[in-house]
């Protein structure tokens, strides 16, 4: 009954205007007009203020930091296996160390409550200040739900002070979503059909079946919050086609948040999202970056750190490396090494994440860091047996120290 009021929910979105501007090809595209720009005479000597007020210092670190934590794990009973990895992590293959109950059998797993905790305690000993759970709402594996949040916040209110969470919105579980709707099965990927946002349910995948229950999880004292909106972060736009309606589909989703909540979202959409027809969408429909309240770049564990500014909010993404060439089934094996500086230069441990860090402008809001712990890619920091480029091992929390060291200006 609640899928059925909540799909007519979108369906009156669509009756008053989601679908009514859909742009037809006889229907000329026009950008929304350019505002002209303000100008303000100089003040002049008599109209300067007498007394001089203290000049800000300039600040030397990004003003707040946050990371992509996947809970997708269930090891080492399901989907582990070692071969696929270049860095094993303590509780892969064999019980956590110190795991205090290890009657279950499960070690780095979604559904292991010390797991969680351990993860946490790491987190805010580096010094993160808030932590983006990467979610595909209720995803097929059992734990990989969004009842699994309910452990993660259980652990986090055990710590001295809870760390802010915000919500990482894995937008391919909407494709897979989408196609599961329409009798294709639960599919995703580059060959598979994407959901066209000129279809009146595709808020529904977003919001109702996903981002809603996130939030009724995550207790609002805990929420990670940026001037007291709560913080979502999206994946790609490679979900969905028709990308001209994407500032209509976001506005809609803000809105719906705010009807239940009491609070629109802040919304940082990844790069891919403002395309050129979702900048410039055509006459009655939102412009995304109206819409949207910040935006950043996924890819920098390969590609090297990239800063996005919205609308004064910057957001900077920087990554350790990334290794994919073991994943079983891979087409698009790629490979940036650890030890390798961006740009070139000799190799040295760390190489890669250190040049990367010393390139994040002062000014930064939010600093991302791709990933915590997405092993397959290799693009986590969190404790792992990585090796040095002498061939010996590093210490499991080599990554974890050299953050927590930049952090701390050392």
């Amino acid at each position: 009954m609640m899928r059925r009021v909540s799909l007519l929910f979108w369906l009156l979105v669509a009756t008053l205007g989601f679908t009514a501007c859909v742009r037809t090809t006889e229907q000329p595209v026009s950008t929304p007009p350019t505002q002209p720009t303000a100008t303000l005479a100089p003040l002049s000597p008599a109209f300067l203020p007498t007394s001089t007020l203290p000049v800000p210092t300039p600040r030397a670190q990004p003003e707040r930091m946050g990371t992509f934590f996947f809970y997708w794990y269930h090891c080492p009973e399901r989907a582990c296996d070692a071969s696929e990895l270049t860095a094993i992590p303590p509780g892969w293959l064999t019980p956590l160390p110190d795991d205090p109950d290890p009657r279950d059998g499960l070690a780095y797993s979604s559904i292991n409550y010390d797991w969680f905790e351990g993860e946490l305690r790491d987190l805010v000993d580096v010094g993160f200040d808030l932590i983006l759970p990467v979610s595909w709402g209720d995803h097929p594996h059992p734990w990989f739900r969004q009842d699994r949040l309910d452990l993660l916040v259980q652990a986090n209110g055990i710590l001295e002070k809870p760390l802010p969470i915000g919500m990482f919105l894995d937008t391919t579980a909407q494709q897979a979503m989408y196609n599961d709707f329409v009798a294709d099965g639960y599919r995703f990927g580059p060959t598979i059909p994407r959901m066209p946002l000129s279809d009146a349910r595709s808020g529904y995948f977003f919001y109702d079946l996903h981002i809603k229950g996130f939030f009724e999880r995550i207790p609002r004292e805990m929420w990670a919050t940026e001037q007291g909106r709560p913080i979502i972060v999206t994946y790609t736009a490679l979900c969905c086609d028709e990308l001209y309606r994407a500032g209509e589909l976001w506005r809609a989703v803000k809105e719906a948040f705010r009807a239940d909540f009491g609070v629109e979202p802040w919304l940082i959409l990844e790069e891919t999202w403002f395309t050129p027809e979702a900048l410039a969408p055509g006459e009655g429909l939102q412009p995304l970056e109206l819409v949207a309240d910040g935006r950043y770049h996924w890819g920098t564990a390969l590609h090297g750190p990239q800063t996005a500014t919205l609308r004064n909010f910057s957001v900077t993404s920087v990554g350790p490396g990334f290794d994919n060439r073991s994943i079983v089934g891979i087409t698009d094996p790629r490979l940036q090494p650890r030890e390798a500086p961006p740009g070139g230069g000799p190799p040295s441990n760390g190489a890669f994440f250190r040049a990367s860090l010393a390139a994040v402008p002062p000014a930064t809001d939010l600093l991302l860091i791709e990933t915590w712990n997405e092993w397959p890619e290799s693009t986590g920091i969190a404790r792992a047996s990585h090796q040095g480029v002498d061939g010996q091992p590093l210490p499991d929390d080599f990554y974890m120290d050299l953050l927590r060291r930049w952090r701390r200006g050392g």
